[in-house]
């Protein structure tokens, strides 16, 4: 469900479903007294599966360690540097992290050791430009994504068990990273997250494992400029046309909005239109996921090739039903600002997408149903009360807790799941990680009101016909949670509740080829939403927008 974990917005993600990475603390290393690294440089090449996700380079000497990480799926280019005296003890840190695409500075913060004291600068972000004190003994900072700073703590160990405290600049707090040496491999411990590194013939660290994400670097041997180019740099050219022999026509259109506060802006949409029938037709409004998306919501470079409203809009336009799917405010063609927007917000969105195709020639305007996956459907809801017009509602992995709950699941699943570790060190890393959900303080606005925001009060106020999706082995919205949505409407009086739980099927309604995890994402090769799920969509919204069905009075309560 939640992507939002990065810069607002933008750095959001992963989403959706890679936020197991995003929410990754790893170190960047320091120099203990008495123990001056050797001189290294190299290559890191991180791995899901089979596919490469990410590079690293890295260098060090006795007075510097320097890293430079590029992880496409995640949009982000990230620069640490540690600089240190000449008794190897860590007393500046710096860190940058860039939009990958846009080749842009996001944020710039600064950590400078005094004694039991850090003081920090950061530049960008929210709140941007501000400075403050932090009394902590760090011997180290853990910024967000350095696998190659991670080995080279382990390997400051010497071979011995050390444990070290370190400084994390997302959260702002320190804990505990520990070196456990078993032969010719070494256990690492940061939080919940046990890792394995594993020793080369030379000594040095040559592998690092982490199987809570399905993770692992490799060290590249490699020599000169032989690697092709990290795929996923470069954004495939945005096609929304219909292919040849498409039974629907597509057309670029532009939706303006109008927000209560703010500018008016305008959503660059696709209105397809079925190649049978004639107007007016019936028409579904696609609602995205969390993070920014765009119209087929393509989830591009983590899930290459995976357009799940694309298909959506082939399969009902088969059925004589229009589509109206438009990209995120602020991405793609569309305009507006999304750095403060909350899910309420993007429901003002959907509305003025609703009210546009109520003015449309070529649309029923009393045969407009939803379909929202993940974030869409929360929104959904919300925009079917606001509009009692609406005439049917679809849910596709849609929440009935708050944020928090749905955090706890996703920071549980994954140390509840793994292997290795007893049934008292799992309750153990468990606490603590629900323990870090409930005492997270994050500026976002979009965090700040999906932590707090109840989806059961609104689904009880929904009246249309309601059509509820799940995949069982979604791990970011807990399959029980199409039940109690479900449950949620009947009990405030609709009797037109329908609830499918399709076996096998991820969250985002694909095959899944383990347990349904974010980590498998990177690694799909089958990434077509579930042919079951798509005909039972589609007969639903037939039987529900079939001319004749009651509709209702177009406007806003």
């Amino acid at each position: 469900m939640v992507s939002h974990a990065m810069n607002e917005k933008d750095l959001r993600v992963a989403g959706r479903v890679l936020a197991v990475l995003a929410a990754l603390t790893l170190t960047c290393a320091v120099a203990m007294p008495g123990q001056l690294p050797v001189a290294d440089a190299g290559l890191l090449r991180w791995y899901q599966g089979t596919r490469e996700i990410g590079r690293e380079t890295f260098r060090r000497s006795a007075l510097l360690f320097e890293t430079e990480t590029q992880v496409p799926m995640l949009n982000v280019k990230l620069h640490y540097r540690s600089e240190y005296d000449a008794q190897g003890r860590l007393v500046r840190f710096e860190g940058l992290a860039y939009s990958l695409r846009r080749d842009s500075l996001i944020r710039h913060y600064t950590a400078e050791v005094q004694g039991d004291t850090l003081r920090i600068r950061q530049v960008g972000g929210h709140p941007a430009d501000t400075s403050w004190v932090k009394a902590a003994h760090a011997e180290a900072a853990t910024p967000a994504q350095s696998l190659a700073a991670m080995l080279e703590l382990a390997e400051r160990a010497g071979g011995s068990a050390r444990s070290y405290v370190v400084w994390t600049p997302e959260g702002n707090d320190t804990l505990s990273f520990a070196v456990t040496p078993h032969g010719d491999s070494l256990e690492l411990r940061l939080g919940p997250f046990a890792m394995t590194a594993h020793l080369g013939p030379s000594g040095r660290v040559d592998r690092l494992d982490i199987p809570m994400q399905r993770l692992r670097a490799e060290r590249w041997m490699g020599v000169g400029d032989t690697l092709p180019p990290l795929e996923g740099s470069t954004r495939p050219p945005a096609d929304y046309t219909a292919h040849e022999g498409a039974p629907y026509t597509a057309q670029e259109v532009r939706v303006p909005v109008r927000p209560a506060t703010g500018d008016t802006f305008s959503l660059g949409c696709t209105l397809s239109l079925p190649r049978a029938g004639r107007a007016p037709y019936p028409v579904v409004l696609t609602i995205t996921g969390s993070g920014l998306e765009d119209r087929d919501e393509s989830l591009w470079p983590l899930v290459p090739g995976y357009r799940p409203f694309r298909q959506v809009a082939e399969r009902v336009a088969a059925a004589g039903i229009a589509t109206l799917r438009c990209d995120d405010r602020s991405f793609g063609a569309s305009t507006g600002d999304a750095s403060r927007a909350t899910t309420a917000d993007f429901a003002e969105d959907a509305w003025a997408e609703v009210a546009w195709l109520q003015a449309r020639p070529e649309i029923d305007r009393t045969r407009i149903a939803l379909v929202g996956h993940s974030e869409g459907g929360v929104i959904a809801p919300m925009v079917a009360v606001m509009h009692p017009s609406v005439a049917a509602v679809v849910l596709m992995a849609g929440t009935s807790k708050n944020g928090v709950a749905v955090l706890k699941d996703q920071a549980v699943w994954p140390i509840q799941s793994v292997s290795g570790l007893s049934a008292e060190r799992k309750a153990q890393l468990s606490a603590e990680a629900v323990a870090a959900v409930e005492s997270d303080t994050t500026p976002s606005a979009w965090l700040r009101f999906f932590r707090q925001y109840e989806p059961l009060p609104t689904a009880r106020r929904v009246h249309q016909p309601a059509l509820i999706l799940q995949g069982a082995l979604d791990r970011q919205v807990t399959a029980g949670q199409a039940d109690t949505l479900g449950a949620a409407m009947r009990a405030g009086g609709n009797r037109d509740v329908t609830v499918r739980v399709f076996p096998g099927l991820s969250h985002l309604f694909v095959p899944s080829p383990t347990d349904g995890s974010p980590s498998e994402y990177a690694s799909l090769t089958d990434v077509s939403v579930n042919r079951d799920v798509l005909d039972t969509l589609a007969t639903w919204l037939v039987q529900k927008l079939r001319p004749g069905t009651p509709g209702r009075r177009p406007g806003r309560d």
